[in-house]
């Protein structure tokens, strides 16, 4: 895992799994090592607490999980025992003894030729098998693959559909930004094209040991995914091809998984697919139910000429004489009918004569007001129009030619949708800026962001709500909701100015730190945008994060959080979510600080205990040779004296060539022990060289480190 890993209390026990220790934390809980009574381990999950209490998320963890059980267990981590109905909910999968490809890409370097064909191989068997038996991942990324000694394995498969609806969850996005498809990002229906998209992306991170959509903050990595192309390094060949096929922004372009395998097998490119990034605008999904604009019925009367409107790019389909049609239900009139009201230039707000009515959901519409306030209601299915092109095609001709309205800007239905969300709420904001400011469902007004962005927790854990936040959090956004017309216009202005500002300012710092320190360079940092905005509006909540035991954390959280103190205002709030971004990697340096010291004192009470032992065979050869020579030879003259007798001299002579062959013993085992001595202490030189080496590089960047922080900032 990512984390160091940490002991737990003896004794506790999940199922009937005895905790070891945690591996890791992630957005739906906690990884524990586990052992089974017959000595089995298992990586045992237990999700978030805050989801007991969810009746509807246990009956679907529990369906999921079965579900799950039915994959192929031999490219994925198989699924061993699971409990939804604990106090907390726990699953235990197999543990895989090896390295995330996260962690072996950051440490090892990317991959290349055979090995990296055998990873998207490898990857994408594990992927057919998961949509073989009918689910979907959702949050496939690199910290979910794990290079095992037998070849990599995916987890975390059956979690996230479990939890992505449930009510705690239901504005909460599941996935981790950067290997998110667009329509994932958007909140849209999503399937099994969302894993490819995933897939594609991992593969580029394991190629070239960077993201595919890069960038130096959160909000322009989700722009990058939602219309930028994909950085894939020097990837060429066949594999570029399938991966940016893989990569289409639309969801039917992209390969299934089982298509995705053959083609890497054979070594060739989906059909069509060239190395290029342009991309054919989505077709409709004719299986979902869109809505419609009413059209004059044939023989309607001489006035239904006029009322038609003008052709649309893809041509809608006009009901056929006597087909059948759904009558909305009854309803009050709307507010914007028989109204006149003028629009910001000048244009009518209100329906003119004639003009045929807009379904949405149901309800007809002829006024541009009310349609609006419909769309914010009814978020998601209003995403549903502005993402098919058709369909916002035949709503920018009812806007532009029914009813003449110049209150919305032209250009909004001239050019290609990018990012979905900020169309529909550009749209309400000039449609109807008398609109309270709501973005996805949320009150957008300063209270209501306060409210939303009270608690840092589930930024800082990972919690699928973090993904929602970080949408929300964007200076585009903010700037939007200033349009509407209320008493948090100026105030929502004056934030995503200060939103702007502290990103930049705390994206420069992380990049200051990285380009100056040498532990920190093959490192991965982000701002969040969203941590930034609860430091924003709540100034109390800027409080260094905990260091826990470590002694190291603990100085280099003191350090870094010296620049944070001398800040205020986005300054400040950009600067201390910097720190919070950079806390992964203080943790990994911190705990290779302990184990790099904690080798280097084995080393150093290894080497000493075989000079002890080196040094206590000599004693025993000299002065047990000299204590045998020593009594023979006093045998040898006692005997002598007592008797002149020719067997004295023998003894004599025994006992000369005894002290001599117990010399030539001493001297030869005395040259072998200095040059055992010799080597081990060259040995013992190099190995501490390397540890010493390494600790003064940690030395040097904290010392670097507190220079950094400590200077003045240019232009503060």
């Amino acid at each position: 895992m990512n984390e160091a890993t940490e002991r737990v209390d003896p004794g506790r026990t999940v199922g009937r799994y005895r905790l070891l220790r945690r591996l890791g934390r992630g957005g739906f809980g906690e990884v524990f090592l586990g052992e089974d009574e017959d000595g089995t381990r298992a990586a045992v999950k237990l999700l978030h607490a805050s989801w007991a209490a969810d009746a509807d998320m246990r009956r679907r963890f529990a369906a999921e999980v079965e579900q799950a059980r039915r994959v192929s267990g031999f490219c994925v981590a198989a699924i061993l025992d699971a409990d939804p109905d604990a106090d907390e909910p726990w699953i235990a999968t197999e543990f895989i003894d090896g390295p995330t490809l996260q962690q072996a890409v950051t440490e090892d370097g990317p991959r290349t030729g055979a090995d990296l064909q055998r990873l998207a191989v490898s990857s994408a068997t594990a992927l057919a098998a998961i949509h073989a038996a009918g689910v979907v991942h959702r949050d496939l990324k690199p910290d979910n693959i794990m290079l095992a000694p037998d070849g990599p394995r995916v987890i975390d498969f059956g979690i996230a559909r479990a939890v992505e609806s449930t009510s705690v969850t239901a504005s909460g996005i599941v996935g981790t930004v950067g290997y998110m498809a667009p329509e994932q990002l958007e909140g849209m229906r999503i399937g099994a094209p969302v894993d490819v998209f995933s897939w594609a992306a991992v593969m580029v991170f394991a190629a070239t040991g960077r993201e595919a959509f890069p960038g130096p903050t959160q909000a322009s990595r989700i722009t990058r995914i939602l219309s930028g192309e994909p950085d894939t390094g020097d990837l060429s060949g066949p594999l570029l091809e399938t991966i940016l096929a893989c990569l289409s922004k639309n969801p039917k372009a992209r390969p299934q998984a089982r298509d995705l395998l053959g083609h890497l097998v054979a070594g060739s490119a989906p059909n069509g697919v060239a190395p290029t990034k342009v991309e054919e605008a989505p077709r409709p999904d004719p299986t979902l139910s869109y809505t419609r604009m009413e059209r004059p019925e044939p023989g309607a009367g001489p006035e239904a000429a006029h009322m038609a409107p003008p052709p649309t790019p893809g041509g809608r389909r006009t009901p056929s004489p006597g087909e059948e049609r759904t009558t909305p239900p009854p309803r009050r009139p709307p507010h914007g009918e028989g109204r006149a009201d003028s629009g910001p230039w000048g244009a009518s707000s209100g329906p003119r004569t004639g003009v045929p009515p807009y379904h949405f959901g149901g309800t007809r519409f002829v006024g541009i007001e009310d349609l609006a306030a419909a769309f914010q209601g009814s978020w998601g299915e209003a995403l549903r129009v502005f993402a098919d092109p058709e369909e916002f095609a035949a709503l920018g001709s009812w806007v532009m030619h029914d009813l003449d309205d110049t209150r919305v800007d032209r250009a909004l239905f001239r050019r290609e949708v990018r990012d979905v969300n900020l169309a529909l709420a550009t749209f309400i904001a000039e449609a109807a800026p008398e609109l309270p400011p709501r973005f996805r469902g949320h009150d957008a007004s300063i209270k209501g962001l306060a409210a939303l962005f009270h608690d840092p927790t589930p930024l800082v854990s990972g919690a699928p709500l973090a993904n929602e936040l970080v949408l929300i959090a964007r200076p585009q956004v903010l700037s939007l909701m200033a349009r509407h017309e209320g008493e948090d216009s100026g105030a929502l202005r004056s934030l995503a100015r200060d939103l702007a500002r502290a990103e930049g300012e705390g994206t420069r710092f992380l990049q200051e730190l990285a380009a100056s320190l040498q532990g920190w360079r093959n490192t991965r940092h982000q701002v969040d945008p969203a941590l930034i905005l609860v430091f924003l509006l709540r100034p109390g909540a800027v409080v260094a994060p905990d260091p826990g035991s470590s002694s190291w954390v603990r100085e280099w959280l003191r350090v870094l959080w010296t620049r944070v103190e001398s800040g205020s205002g986005a300054e400040r709030a950009g600067t201390a979510a910097a720190v919070y971004g950079a806390l992964r990697t203080v943790v990994a340096l911190s705990t290779d600080r302990h184990r790099w010291e904690g080798e280097l004192a084995a080393h150093e009470a290894s080497f000493a205990s075989v000079r002890e032992k080196d040094d206590g065979v000599s004693r025993y050869v000299l002065f047990g040779g000299s204590a045998l020579f020593l009594l023979i030879f006093g045998v040898s003259c006692a005997t002598t004296m007592a008797a002149d007798s020719p067997g004295a001299g023998i003894l004599g002579f025994l006992s000369l060539v005894l002290f001599l062959t117990l010399l030539a013993v001493g001297v030869t085992h005395e040259v072998g022990s200095q040059s055992r001595r010799q080597h081990g202490e060259r040995r013992r030189t190099s190995i501490e060289s390397h540890f010493h080496q390494g600790l003064r590089v940690m030395d040097q960047d904290l010392e670097r480190a507190r220079r950094i922080c400590s200077r003045p900032r240019t232009g503060a």
